[in-house]
């Protein structure tokens, strides 16, 4: 049986069944095993359930732009009066992506039958975040749907944003080194093949860079197929909802946060899509300890959402939130204080958009620090591996030279 991850990744169902009024529905789901996921429907209202296991096909998802954009408009059209049912309708028409046109129509099908706006999300959890039910069941509660998507709205542009900074910040570097490598790839198995030709001739001892730098492409020459089969086999494997893939994914990202560089720069991303989602949630009026859950989700990283449903379990238990948080190591002693203040004058929520704030600011500083650090640091090291090889190359001629 497979594990669940600690960012809440889990094995997906594709499963089918009929809801209160005897239509039959159907969709996908994440669930430990199938039996869990039959009790999961089982609580939605669906009877007849029939699931099967999605092995080898990832389910599409809602991209996060798109669900943003749609949640922008249907926040507009609940301020300008406009039914859910009417709003959900012209949203499936103008939806850029088909699943989200799919996702939505199923949606619009179960509240026009009676079923509220939250549960009827719910039955999506692949495309609807806890996040994104929980604040939509805050403003049924309340009567105020039309705020609360504004709000939610707002955490999914925030949250959009900081992952596009982090992709635009890497992009650059990521290409220009990819683009070396491949370079450095094609004078080891094309140009330097050329040079041995030649040294073989020379009937003399090669020095020892050109011995190595030979040796190596060689090697790379005879081993590229079991390398490529390697990459695959290893690509496949992560893919993998296995102990052993999730324990190597946990480890990586742990150790990714170690990393000079890079480390802070995902931390303080991170963090501060948890300052943001956490302050959303506890603005809707969701307890603090309910809230937790789906700000886990949201962190996106497995560390960290181990770390939030730590927190979840210590705040359920009694323990304040700034004391466990200080207990984990995970967190800034800022960010911390900044929530104690919070428990104790009662503005939790407010204090965590300050904070989310500060951590984005610190992002641009760290993204701007990056972008101007890595362009040099690259040419320069690549730079190096490719004038070695150059040099070791040519030692040979230049001693026939000294010879002559």
């Amino acid at each position: 049986m497979s594990s669940r991850t600690e960012s809440g990744q889990m094995p997906a169902f594709r499963w089918t069944g009929q809801d209160s009024q005897g239509i039959r529905q159907k969709g996908q789901i994440q669930a430990l095993n199938a039996d869990l996921a039959r009790a999961q429907l089982r609580r939605l209202g669906l009877h007849s359930v029939r699931v099967q296991r999605l092995w080898w096909s990832k389910p599409e998802l809602i991209k996060a732009k798109d669900l943003s954009v749609m949640t922008r408009q249907w926040a507009t059209m609940l301020q300008a009066g406009v039914p859910v049912v009417q709003a959900l309708d012209m949203l499936c028409r103008s939806a850029n992506s088909q699943v989200l046109s799919e996702k939505l129509q199923a949606v619009r099908k179960d509240v026009h039958a009676g079923v509220a706006l939250h549960q009827a999300l719910a039955k999506h959890p692949l495309h609807f975040s806890g996040l994104y039910v929980h604040m939509v069941q805050a403003g049924e509660a309340a009567g105020i749907l039309e705020v609360m998507m504004e709000r939610l709205s707002q955490a999914l542009e925030k949250n959009h944003a900081l992952r596009s900074k982090i992709r635009s910040a890497l992009m650059y570097p990521v290409t220009v080194f990819a683009l070396a490598v491949g370079i450095l790839l094609l004078i080891l198995t094309l140009v330097v093949p050329v040079f041995e030709d030649v040294f073989s001739s020379f009937g003399a001892e090669l020095p020892w860079p050109t011995r190595l730098v030979v040796g190596l492409s060689d090697g790379l020459a005879q081993a590229w197929p079991l390398i490529i089969a390697m990459v695959l086999l290893g690509w496949w494997a992560a893919q993998q909802p296995s102990a052993a893939a999730l324990r190597v994914k946990q480890s990586l990202a742990e150790q990714v946060l170690s990393w000079p560089v890079l480390g802070p720069l995902v931390s303080t991303a991170v963090l501060a899509r948890w300052a943001q989602t956490l302050s959303a949630l506890l603005s809707a009026g969701v307890p603090l300890a309910e809230a937790l859950g789906p700000t886990a989700q949201a962190c996106d990283h497995s560390v960290y959402a181990r770390c939030t449903l730590t927190l979840q379990r210590k705040v359920a238990q009694g323990s304040g939130l700034s004391e466990a948080m200080g207990q984990t190591g995970r967190f800034p002693a800022m960010i911390v204080q900044l929530c104690a203040t919070g428990e104790e004058t009662g503005a939790l929520s407010n204090l965590l958009a300050r904070a989310s704030g500060l951590m984005e600011t610190e992002l641009n500083d760290q993204v701007n620090g990056l972008t101007s650090l890595l362009e040099p640091l690259i040419i320069v090291v690549l730079g190096g591996f490719i004038g070695a090889i150059l040099v070791a190359m040519y030692l040979p001629i230049f001693h026939l030279g000294q010879v002559f």
